[in-house]
């Protein structure tokens, strides 16, 4: 059965009278779950495995870059009694007709409450609009809650790049992973 979300509200990001309550919006996850890459000479493998102590990330989301804002046709807030619950930003690229998922996150207290199917629904009538072909997303293969999610909602991997992240900046290895969904 799904969560009561009819108090949720979806409404168009906007800048900069939307800028101070998206950077109060808690962008971390937490996983004692990741996928480990295996690599073989022409072959990869993503191998679940437990983690102890659990993962913590937090995504930088730096809405006051005008840089990062530049890319977003397509920005929407999701609201509850007037808190910024979640946020999805996408761009459409028309040479391949996808649309791009830049960002997509939910506050940990309305995670599994269908906020991000929510947001997911309205990205997909967005993509309908500009007659786009399929969402595109790219995570981590360390961000487990959310390949979950992903999996869930009808996304398949799709790829990887090994090279894709400065390794040196980073607590420990993490490889792209993408994954797709057709647009119905």
């Amino acid at each position: 059965m799904q969560p009561d979300i009819s108090t949720l509200a979806l409404r168009s990001f906007r800048y900069p009278q939307d800028a101070d309550a998206l950077a109060k919006l808690d962008t971390s996850f937490t996983t004692e779950r990741i996928y480990r890459p295996v690599y073989g000479a022409l072959s990869f493998q993503l191998r679940e495995e437990r983690v102890d102590p659990p993962l913590y990330k937090r995504y930088p989301l730096e809405v006051e870059n005008p840089a990062e804002r530049v890319v977003w046709d397509y920005a929407v807030i999701a609201e509850e009694a007037g808190e910024t619950v979640g946020f999805l930003a996408a761009q459409y690229t028309e040479w391949n007709r996808r649309v791009i998922l830049w960002h997509l996150y939910v506050a940990p207290s309305h995670r599994r409450k269908g906020v991000g199917a929510k947001l997911l629904e309205a990205v997909e009538a967005y993509a309908r609009s500009v007659r786009a072909r399929c969402l595109w997303l790219e995570t981590q293969n360390i961000n487990y809650p959310a390949i979950q999610f992903y999996q869930r909602a009808g996304f398949a991997f799709c790829g990887f790049d090994s090279s894709l992240y400065d390794q040196s900046e980073l607590e420990q290895e993490e490889i792209a992973l993408f994954f797709a969904r057709p647009i119905h």
